[in-house]
């Protein structure tokens, strides 16, 4: 009996947290899409950290979500004639739609 309760109890607990992450996952796979395909193209991208899903309350506005991400741009460049690789950071804030789909990006070198 106390284990079929303790299982009722939790079981709305579990599903909610599993939702939240596959929320936050797809988001991210979203914003890594958007970062190759959209900002970035042919540079060699490389995620640093992801803030968490955080609503918007604005009416009328397709903006539901914002995520901050973190990441490098390596860039090669000659040196005293030696090729050498530089990570330029950056940061970005995206704004997400109730799809999880990118509607806009802010961002800034973070040097």
């Amino acid at each position: 009996m106390r284990t079929t309760i303790l299982i009722l109890f939790l079981l709305p607990i579990i599903s909610q947290a599993q939702v939240n992450r596959s929320a936050n996952e797809l988001a991210r796979e979203n914003v890594k899409d958007y970062v190759l395909l959209k900002i970035f193209r042919n540079e060699n991208y490389q995620p640093v950290s992801y803030t968490v899903l955080k609503p918007i309350k604005q009416e009328h506005s397709p903006i539901v979500w914002s995520i901050n991400h973190t990441f490098h741009i390596i860039d090669s460049q000659f040196v005293a004639n030696k090729k050498i690789a530089v990570a330029q950071p950056y940061l970005f804030s995206f704004y997400l739609d109730k799809r999880l789909n990118v509607v806009l990006a802010e961002g800034f070198s973070a040097k």
